[in-house]
């Protein structure tokens, strides 16, 4: 999927407005299809004769997220929609509204505006990547550097942090750091470590 491209039909929400790694566990699973299978490796017995690998597809684009570390299904459940909104995160832009008055050149929805100034403050962000807001925050951020052009420097700018606070931030979930840096370097800009 391109940036332009963006997921319809969410279930009681407005999409144009929602990403859907921010809709609620409900709506999210609602679609969703799970299969479980049984887990490879060490473990012992509980691993290895029960179904507790667990694998999630998001239907609408068939992307797909697993989890078989733990020894009991609804750990691993837990690991695989996580898994799955990061990915959502990080594969999907929510159009963002550039503003032509006021200090700021972007406007968050304020479903976005509220998660960030959660976690972001005094020019600092502070969450764990365990944190339910986790994947929200991260697709909020790739967000604005989609609409900046993909440059940190501009989209700190917007968010109010340091471009070091943005990279330590995408630095925590390898995926995302991946995507910006191929958008950084079709444009002909230099990756980021």
């Amino acid at each position: 999927m391109t940036d332009s491209q963006q997921i319809v039909d969410a279930p009681r929400q407005d999409p144009s407005n929602l990403h859907p790694c921010r809709w609620s566990e409900e709506d999210l699973q609602a679609k969703c299809r799970w299969s479980f299978s049984r887990a490879s490796g060490p473990g012992g017995q509980n691993r290895n004769k029960v179904e507790t690998c667990a694998s999630v597809e998001f239907l609408p684009t068939k992307d797909m997220a697993r989890a078989s570390e733990s020894r009991t299904q609804g750990e691993n459940r837990k690991v695989a929609l996580h898994r799955l909104r990061c990915k959502l995160a990080v594969e999907f832009r929510t159009p963002i509204q550039p503003e032509k008055h006021g200090p700021s050149p972007v406007v968050l929805a304020n479903d976005a505006l509220e998660v960030w100034n959660k976690y972001c403050r005094n020019g600092r962000i502070q969450i764990s990547e365990n944190n339910w807001d986790w994947p929200s925050l991260l697709s909020i951020l790739l967000d604005v550097l989609a609409l900046e052009d993909w440059d940190v420097q501009t989209a700190s700018l917007v968010l109010e942090v340091s471009s070091s606070q943005l990279v330590k931030l995408l630095k925590k979930e390898p995926l995302a750091l991946n995507r910006l840096n191929e958008e950084r370097a079709t444009r002909g800009k230099h990756a980021l470590r």
